[in-house]
């Protein structure tokens, strides 16, 4: 080994910045042990193999961690999503992917963006790059469910696939996710889409498949494999070696026996193998991103039904608090409505009562004859008509009540008739002495 094969060899290892000194001496330990190990095998020096390598001066070159790429894919188009599967109803977004998604057997576009390519003539730019890539991989010209456009082309109940599989009836979706009509209603309204009303009819159930095809009764018989006969060799003494008879017989039966080799598979044979294993592998994958893609719907339509019940539950409880609150203010107003009635009425007693004191007191130079003295007129709060008057219990005379107790005058509007169980109004006040006479 010379120096000058080893001279552009560069022995730095470029690792990451979150390995340290220790990965060195692993290397170098590594290094070492396999140098010597080939020096015993190969008859050279190993330390004048280490020194032409330079294991002696590995270095560690830090270097900043890669940044691991957004697996957000920015190829979905900003639409507002539906709490749960809707049918279609001939709609098209020209900035969607032209593919058809199965979406729960109903057959709607995707909402992949279109990856348009300006100036190529592929069929495939129509589609989203998810779409593309599994055409691309499968070989197919068209879509698995097939486009928009050809779904478009015919009745939304006529639409057949590249299969032949036909729509699966909205129904039995509805049945699915547990929804009703109203439901469906209010969610294609929020979307501004109208929905054909012939989703709703249940369609009548056929049996499908080959009718059963009835079997011939078996002739019973012995089970299993049929016994083989046993040979029989007659031994000739003509002089021929017996031994050599005997070998050369079982080599015939070895060759009779031994099955026949098959003829190697062509290279048609073998491409259509690998084509169909493919096929089943993708068709594999694609059914197992439509199994999650319909789990994840499934848990936002759940997400989505528990935070409807939870704003109707919050809503409930607020409306209660209100009512609850209103009742308490109305019973506070009604409260203080009593308190300043009982206080007028006590107001007015004790002006009665003072006013029969005062009529008591004998006048300065008045005659030894006394006058007799009224007694205090008691009277009552009423209503009629829908509005108060304080009745006197002594007399009958109707008082005006928003009068007396906000300016203390006692203000004759009428007389009660007990016959007619109304206020005879007066037209002026001076029909109180009237009344008193």
């Amino acid at each position: 080994m010379s120096v000058e094969m080893m001279s552009d060899f560069n022995a730095s290892v470029y690792v990451s910045e979150q390995l340290n000194r220790q990965l060195i001496n692993m290397s170098q330990d590594l290094a070492s042990r396999c140098i010597g190990e080939c020096a015993q095998h190969y008859g050279f020096d190993a330390e004048e193999a280490n020194r032409l390598l330079g294991l002696a001066m590995i270095k560690v070159e830090r270097k900043a961690p890669i940044k691991a790429k957004s697996t957000k894919s920015p190829n979905k188009v900003a639409m507002p999503k539906a709490s749960f599967p809707l049918p279609y109803n001939g709609e098209f977004n020209d900035s969607c992917c032209y593919a058809l998604r199965q979406n729960n057997g109903l057959y709607t576009q995707c909402t992949g963006v279109r990856k348009v390519e300006k100036g190529s003539l592929d069929v495939r730019a129509q589609f989203c790059k998810g779409c593309a890539t599994t055409m691309q991989k499968t070989g197919a010209e068209v879509p698995q469910y097939g486009t928009i456009q050809q779904r478009m082309a015919v009745d939304i109940f006529e639409y057949v696939d590249p299969k032949g599989r036909k729509p699966t009836a909205y129904t039995k979706v509805m049945k699915k996710y547990k929804i009703n009509e109203k439901q469906v209603i209010e969610e294609v309204g929020k979307l501004n889409i109208t929905i054909d009303k012939r989703h709703f009819v249940v369609p009548e159930e056929t049996k499908r498949g080959r009718p059963k095809a009835e079997k011939e009764p078996k002739a019973k018989g012995a089970k299993g494999r049929p016994k083989k006969e046993k040979k029989f060799l007659m031994v000739e003494c003509d002089g021929e070696d017996l031994f050599a008879s005997l070998v050369a017989n079982a080599q015939e039966e070895e060759i009779e026996v031994a099955p026949k080799k098959k003829a190697g598979k062509s290279d048609e044979e073998k491409e259509a193998e690998r084509l169909t294993k493919e096929a089943e592998k993708e068709k594999k994958r694609l059914a197992a991103e439509e199994a999650k893609k319909d789990r994840e719907e499934k848990v936002a339509a759940e997400k989505e039904k528990k935070r409807l019940a939870a704003e109707e539950a919050k809503k409930d409880r607020e409306e209660k608090v209100a009512a609850e609150k209103e009742k308490k203010r109305l019973a506070a107003e009604q409260a203080k409505k009593d308190r300043e009635e009982k206080l007028a009425a006590e107001k007015a007693a004790k002006e009665a009562a003072k006013a029969q004191k005062t009529s008591k007191k004998a006048p300065k130079g008045s005659s030894d004859i006394l006058e007799p003295v009224e007694e205090p007129d008691v009277v009552k709060k009423i209503e009629f008509e829908g509005k108060k008057y304080l009745k006197s219990k002594k007399t009958g005379i109707v008082y005006d009540y928003n009068e007396y107790t906000k300016n203390g005058e006692q203000l004759v509007v009428g007389k009660w008739n007990d016959s007619t169980n109304k206020i005879d109004f007066s037209a002026s006040e001076e029909e109180e002495e009237e009344y008193d006479l």
